[in-house]
């Protein structure tokens, strides 16, 4: 929950991956997405437009304001996919740990959903997702390990600011 505003208790639904919440006109189908940070991570699935909530799932980190706000990941070009997994290995960094083939059986049910469109917590809309997307998630568990920065390094930036 929020410490920003207040959430009406009435409207808080908890749900587990397989459970669904009927929205009136449609219904919202929880799943866990195949990368995450938490374990209490969700997405949604709605089944009346075929939007997919992924959560951090397909995440990015930006390297400007304009392609963070654009309307659709295609505008980050070639690109997307390193900054994928950079993501993937920063924010799901258990993933290195998995079985690859045990890792696809997370992904492919996703892809079977056929989402009209993807929406991740770190990424630009991805309007139409096309197989690339979901053949990227599935690079993660080989691609490299994030590694931090060091005291070395830390020490490097701090000799370049100047006294006050």
């Amino acid at each position: 929950m929020s410490t920003e505003w207040t959430v009406p208790l009435n409207r808080v639904f908890l749900l587990n991956p397989g459970q669904a919440l009927d929205v009136g006109d449609r219904r919202l189908h929880c799943f866990r997405p195949p990368l995450f940070d938490s374990p209490s991570t969700t997405g949604f699935l709605d089944d009346r437009t075929g939007m997919l909530f992924s959560s951090d799932c397909f995440g990015a980190p930006m390297p400007s304001e304009e392609l963070a706000t654009s309307a659709d990941v295609r505008a980050v070009g070639d690109q997307i996919r390193d900054l994928q997994l950079l993501w993937a290995s920063v924010d799901s960094p258990w993933v290195h740990q998995v079985d690859p083939g045990r890792f696809r059986a997370t992904v492919d049910p996703l892809r079977a959903m056929a989402a009209s469109a993807i929406f991740s917590t770190h990424l630009p809309p991805v309007q139409q997702p096309d197989d690339r997307l979901y053949e990227t998630v599935l690079l993660a568990p080989q691609a490299n390990p994030f590694v931090g920065p060091d005291q070395a390094a830390l020490d490097a930036v701090l000799a370049t600011f100047q006294p006050g």
